[in-house]
């Protein structure tokens, strides 16, 4: 039994598990078994790295999953977080560890008692947003704290993008998964506190220009804007800062996106409503057709759809360029198969791909004040910027997988003893995490920006 291997049950079989699975197969004293629906993508990985098998995998079989709980030591998930109660359900009943990369929902949160009583350890929030930002956010935080010193304002801006030089599209962006959370951020409601006040953005507000901020000097020649992610005052207590003035955490995309996000709202497109004019119409359904039903509910033939776009865009130029350059306005068939938003999370998917050599890009900025007991004040920037390697592993894949497969690593050694919910901001998980990706080429830096 000393030589046994010890067996990692890995959920999922997208991008972000290869580094993952690279990672963790290193150690030759390592197996991992990649569940996925999707066999074929499963076995690919698999036959990549040693000591790694593929399996078929349906999450909501709850015998086959309860099988391959059973049979690993811990299991990471990359499957939709709306499925993370189900498998901690499992985890739970067999007493196996579990990481995931994603938000630690209400649902999942339930599961806190019965894993500290079972005896593991449900660790989340341990990817990049969130996980590496939380972290970098925590170190700085605690080194504060710990010389007397306030954080008086903290602002967090983080973006996964196309490489600037790949994101050449209307929308300024590429997608290797589905575009719907990126599409359903324009719907979102927000609130941040600055300097002592709490603003509250309504739905459909978000990316206006007057709640969006601009950034010009994140990197030469590249401008971007942020909008603000749900609630950041939430993250006053995650982060142990009630002194803070100002709280604000958000996201980056490229200057001119947002924009196009919000005409797209603007015209019914991210619309989560089954239309049955639609829905009966949609093997004979163009683009031109949705549109004209979206905007006017008349038939497209009695109307000049470009004009009633250019009209319900507030008369814009650009955008109207950029509804027509996307094909939103064409005779392209449309892959009805609900909603607006399915058929246009459908059409982006095909349209705006990563084309083979193109690489991606993440950005995070951690902008904080700091008064320290001598009523000195120092503004602080932390910059981690990464890009993916051109027909290798992207900057998101990277900075997903690998920090949640050192976290699955230090479980399965016994480095991570708190048991119940666990996220990466307590310093005994967070430094060891930032030491390991730090090896891996993965590092942030900071500057003094008074």
């Amino acid at each position: 039994m000393a030589n046994a291997l010890r067996r990692v049950l890995v959920l999922g079989s997208g991008f972000t598990s290869g580094p993952l699975v690279e990672y963790l197969t290193r150690d030759g004293k390592v197996a991992v078994t990649v569940a996925s629906n999707i066999v074929e993508q499963a076995e690919a990985l698999a036959n990549k790295f040693q000591n790694t098998t593929a399996v078929p995998l349906d999450v909501h079989a709850e015998s086959n999953l309860n099988r391959l709980v059973s049979d690993h030591e811990i299991v990471v998930s990359f499957v939709p977080y709306t499925l993370h109660p189900l498998i901690a359900k499992q985890c739970v009943t067999n007493k196996k560890s579990l990481v995931t990369s994603s938000y630690v929902s209400p649902q999942l949160q339930e599961f806190h008692k019965p894993a500290v009583e079972a005896g593991i350890t449900l660790m989340n929030e341990v990817g990049l947003d969130p996980g590496i930002d939380h972290m970098l956010a925590m170190e700085c935080f605690d080194e504060v704290h710990s010389n007397g010193g306030k954080v008086i304002s903290f602002e967090s801006w983080c973006g996964g993008l196309p490489h600037p030089d790949c994101a050449s599209n209307p929308l300024r962006y590429k997608f290797s998964w589905s575009p719907r959370s990126v599409l359903l951020a324009a719907l979102n409601q927000a609130r941040y506190k600055i300097d002592n006040s709490v603003v509250e953005i309504a739905e459909g507000r978000l990316m206006t220009p007057e709640n969006l901020q601009s950034f010009n000097n994140l990197l030469p020649n590249v401008n971007f804007d942020g909008y603000f992610n749900r609630d950041s005052l939430k993250y006053i207590d995650v982060y142990g800062i009630p002194e803070a003035q100002t709280v604000i955490r958000g996201t980056l995309r490229y200057k001119g996106t947002c924009k196009i996000l919000q005409a797209m709202y603007k015209l019914g497109l991210l619309s989560l409503v089954e239309n049955q004019r639609l829905m009966k119409d949609a093997a004979s359904m163009k683009w031109r057709d949705l549109m004209a039903i979206l905007i006017s509910q008349t038939d497209v033939r009695k109307s000049d759809i470009h004009s009633s776009v250019y009209e319900a865009v507030g008369k814009d130029d650009d955008v109207l360029k950029s509804i027509e350059d996307l094909r939103l306005l064409s005779d392209d068939p449309v892959d009805m198969v609900g909603s607006p938003l399915d058929a246009l999370c459908a059409h982006l998917e095909r349209l705006l791909t990563y084309e083979q050599g193109e690489r991606d890009a993440i950005f995070l900025h951690h902008f904080i004040g700091i008064e320290w007991p001598d009523k000195q004040v120092e503004k602080r920037h932390i910059d981690f910027t990464m890009y993916g390697a051109p027909n290798g592993f992207s900057a998101m894949a990277q900075t997903v997988g690998k920090p949640t497969a050192i976290a699955a690593k230090m479980i399965l050694n016994g480095e991570i003893k708190k048991h119940g919910i666990v996220t990466p901001t307590s310093e005994d998980i967070y430094k060891p995490i930032l030491r390991a990706l730090k090896r891996e080429g993965i590092e942030a830096s900071v500057m003094n920006i008074s």
